[in-house]
C-alpha cells in the first residue's frame, strides 16, 4: 500500500582504483612479488525529508595505498608454496553512510586492516595416469573500522567497529583416478573447505564474539565418474556448519547437510547437464538477516530451496 514520498535521496558515488604489480626472479626456485594499490573514493548523500524539508548531506573522500609484498617458492616444476602480506582498503557505501547510526554530517570510517597469508598450490602425477591437484591457504588478517549493521528492524543502523579479526582456511583438492588401463572410465572427485574464524577483539559491547552470519566451515565436494566418450554422473554434498544470527552470540542456527546428484555429456564445445539439488528434501536456513541481539521468535530466517532439478546446454564459441 502506497503512501507517498517520504525522503527524496539524491546520492553520488565515484571509485578510481590504480594496480601495479612486479614479479622478480632474484634466485632458480625463488620469486618475490611486489606490488601496490592505490584507491580514490567520494561520496556524496543528499536526503531531504518530505514533511519537514530537513536535509542531511554527508560528504566524505577517500583515499588509500595499499601495498603489497609476497614470495614464491618452486619445489618443482608443478608445486609451488607462498606467502604474502597486504594492506586491505574499503570505503563506505553510500547506503552505509544514509544508515550511519549517528545520523549527524560526519560520515563512516573506511574498513582498513592487515593481512597475512601463506599456503601452496601445484598438481602431482600418481602412477601412471592418476593425477591429483590442490590450493590451500591460511591467512589472518587485522582488521580495523570494520563496518557492520546493529540494531533491529525498522533501525537497522551501521557503524564502525573498532577491531576485529578475520582468519580462517581455504582449500580445493581434486583429483583424477583412472580405474581401467586404457583411460575409458575414471573418477574425478572434488573436495572444497573453508573454515572460518571470524571475531571481534576485546570490543566493549561484544568482547571477543563471533561475527555473525558466517558459518564455522564449510565443505562441498562431488565424486563423478568420468566416461572417456564425454558422459560423467555422480554425487554431490554439503555440509555447513553452524552460525549465529546476532552480533551477542545468543541466537544460533542449526548446521544442515545436503546430498545432490548431476550428470551430462561433455563434446568438443558444447555440454548437456542435469543436476538435482536436495535430494533429500532437507529443511535447512539459507539465508539469515543479523540482528544485534536477536529474540528466540523473531521472523529473520529465510528457508533454502527444497528439492529441485535443473538442466541446460553449454555452448563455447
Amino acid at each position: 500500500q502506497k503512501n507517498g514520498l517520504t525522503t527524496k535521496v539524491d546520492n553520488k558515488a565515484s571509485n578510481v582504483e590504480a594496480f601495479a604489480i612486479d614479479r622478480w626472479q632474484f634466485a632458480p626456485q625463488w620469486t618475490f612479488v611486489y606490488g601496490a594499490q592505490a584507491v580514490w573514493a567520494d561520496r556524496e548523500i543528499e536526503n531531504v525529508e518530505v514533511a519537514t524539508g530537513e536535509v542531511r548531506d554527508p560528504q566524505g573522500n577517500y583515499d588509500s595505498i595499499n601495498p603489497r609484498v609476497g614470495v614464491l617458492y618452486d619445489i618443482s616444476d608443478n608445486i609451488t608454496l607462498f606467502a604474502n602480506a597486504s594492506k586491505v582498503f574499503e570505503p563506505p557505501t553510500n547506503f552505509e553512510l544514509e544508515d550511519d547510526a549517528r545520523a549527524s554530517q560526519d560520515t563512516l570510517d573506511a574498513m582498513n586492516g592487515y593481512v597475512v597469508e601463506v599456503g601452496s598450490r601445484g598438481q602431482h602425477t600418481l602412477g601412471q595416469a592418476n593425477e591429483a591437484y590442490w590450493e590451500i591457504s591460511a591467512y589472518y588478517g587485522w582488521i580495523n573500522d570494520e563496518i557492520l549493521s546493529v540494531g533491529n528492524p525498522g533501525e537497522t543502523l551501521a557503524t564502525n567497529i573498532d577491531n576485529t579479526i578475520h582468519a580462517g582456511v581455504e582449500a580445493l583438492w581434486g583429483a583424477s583416478i583412472v580405474l581401467d588401463n586404457v583411460g575409458q572410465h575414471s573418477l574425478a572427485p572434488t573436495l572444497s573447505f573453508t573454515l572460518n574464524e571470524f571475531n571481534f577483539d576485546n570490543d566493549e559491547q561484544y568482547g571477543n564474539n563471533q561475527l555473525p552470519a558466517a558459518p564455522g566451515y564449510a565443505l562441498r565436494g562431488e565424486l563423478l565418474y568420468r566416461n572417456a566418450g564425454g558422459f560423467f554422473v555422480g554425487p554431490t554434498f554439503d555440509v555447513i556448519d553452524d552460525r549465529y544470527a546476532d552480533l551477542a552470540n545468543t541466537y544460533k542456527v542449526d548446521d544442515y547437510q545436503l546430498l545432490g546428484l548431476r550428470g551430462g555429456y561433455t563434446a568438443e564445445r558444447w555440454e548437456v547437464f542435469a543436476q538435482v539439488d536436495n535430494l533429500l528434501d532437507t529443511e535447512y536456513v539459507s539465508a539469515l538477516s543479523v540482528r544485534s541481539i536477536a529474540r528466540p521468535d523473531e521472523e529473520i530466517l529465510s528457508p533454502g530451496a527444497p528439492l529441485s532439478f535443473y538442466a541446460g546446454v553449454r555452448y563455447q564459441l
